[in-house]
């Protein structure tokens, strides 16, 4: 099919072109990347941020995706703008408790916390716009998410707010975040386990794998508090069965750290491109369980266990949504089986 000349200056791909053999990288550079990546992962799992993880749950990281939907922005917008408003949220309101706690312009602590709380939630659906903006520059994307479309879009909310006051905001989660917004997202992560994966078994259906890891990411996303509790569970089980200590009376192994689990966007790389290939392809599964264990160190049992409980999920969900009508022939059914 021939591309316009327009398309060819302004337009992005819908998704990357992956394996190129042109513009690609080679064998040594790729796996330098991906070690790169690995070691920015353990980076931040070194640092987790206690209350990682809440502002990125069911309807909170959907009212994004729909922001982003919207405003027609690119995938790994939204998964950034989530990340960031997570990270904002959690430092934002942990700064201004310390600040009503050790101020003395709150004579009653409790009147006072419950005041700044209540403006926090008034906030909060312009704060989820602004970590969107700046997704979508850090992005690089064509489509950006300018001061007057995020203006109009919080009009039709009944949110009149001045183009300073979004400014404001913006710059008010820079400040928060010490400017620190460059962070890969998970989608990062899977695509460059894709790349590899791709460039190690030129049999595989790259581009098919890709579609199908985004519909899975957004159901762990859409269900995070349930997925990551189980895999957290999961996990403690495997590793008290290697410590030989019976599961229930097991004393041996320290919980497993939630915020250092969420913070892990690796293993929720891995997990989610081992669920979708299953779906797609069961021989591939293995594969990608093989890449992840040779080149990320990562346990074969730990990709099979989470891959099988993440998959029972995605089912779970998909014939719910299926039954209750909210999915047509042509969505999420139609991409399973």
């Amino acid at each position: 099919m021939a591309v316009s000349n327009d398309s060819k200056i302004f337009g992005s791909p819908k998704e990357p072109l992956f394996n190129q053999k042109a513009s690609g990288l080679s064998s040594e550079l790729l796996e330098d990347a991906l070690h790169v990546l690995a070691e920015s992962n353990e980076k931040s799992k070194l640092r987790p941020t206690d209350g990682r993880g809440i502002f990125k749950t069911g309807a909170l990281a959907e009212y994004v995706f729909l922001l982003c939907e919207h405003l027609e922005l690119s995938n790994e917008t939204r998964y950034l703008a989530v990340e960031l408003f997570d990270r904002f949220m959690v430092k934002h309101i942990s700064q201004l408790y310390e600040h009503v706690m050790n101020s003395d312009k709150y004579v009653n602590k409790e009147d006072g916390w419950a005041t700044v709380e209540s403006r926090i939630q008034r906030q909060m659906t312009l704060r989820m716009a602004s970590c969107v903006q700046l997704a979508s520059k850090l992005c690089s994307h064509y489509k950006i998410a300018c001061v007057s479309r995020l203006r109009r879009f919080l009009r039709c909310l009944g949110l009149r707010y001045a183009e300073d006051a979004l400014s404001k905001s913006e710059l008010r989660i820079l400040e928060t975040l010490d400017f620190s917004v460059a962070i890969p997202s998970p989608l990062t992560y899977v695509e460059m386990i894709l790349e590899v994966l791709g460039h190690n078994t030129k049999t595989c259906s790259v581009k098919l794998l890709h579609g199908t890891s985004l519909l899975v990411l957004d159901m762990v996303y859409l269900n995070f508090d349930s997925v990551y509790g189980q895999i957290a569970q999961h996990m403690m089980g495997l590793m008290q069965r290697c410590h030989g200590t019976p599961l229930v009376t097991s004393t041996a192994c320290a919980p497993v750290n939630m915020s250092t689990l969420r913070s892990d966007f690796m293993l929720l790389a891995v997990i989610v491109t081992s669920t979708a290939a299953v779906l797609v392809d069961a021989e591939t599964s293995m594969k990608v369980s093989c890449v992840c264990h040779v080149y990320l160190w990562i346990r074969l049992a730990v990709c099979c266990i989470c891959t099988a409980m993440l998959l029972d999920t995605v089912v779970t969900m998909a014939h719910e949504a299926w039954n209750n009508g909210n999915l047509s022939g042509q969505g999420y059914m139609a991409m399973i089986f």
